[in-house]
């Protein structure tokens, strides 16, 4: 007696999830985006002191900076405020780049 094609479909589908794997990068298959190679930063401790790569003591995650920034560029006679952003030269290696993302709250 042959199986039925339904059973056979179910015994298809489960040797398929039974044979997934994991790629050695950690994706589950390949058409995922790769994996960041940044670390992670450890939130609940910001406050604490940071050392870069080549060992310089760094201001803490959550030292605050600003700058002046105009209220309206076509019009500078509006005046400024005070812009904050927070940075870390923590990954920063000589000759890189580095990059600047502005989040507005509102």
């Amino acid at each position: 007696m042959l199986p039925s094609l339904s059973s056979l479909f179910l015994y298809a589908l489960a040797l398929a999830g039974a044979s997934q794997a994991i790629l050695p990068d950690g994706r589950i298959h390949a058409n995922m985006r790769k994996l960041s190679l940044l670390p992670s930063v450890n939130s609940t401790r910001l406050d604490v002191p940071v050392r870069s790569r080549n060992g310089t003591l760094l201001p803490s995650y959550n030292t605050t900076y600003y700058f002046d920034q105009l209220i309206d560029h076509n019009d500078p006679s509006l005046g400024t405020f005070k812009q904050r952003y927070w940075h870390t030269y923590e990954f920063y290696e000589p000759g890189e780049f580095q990059f600047f993302i502005a989040v507005s709250i509102q």
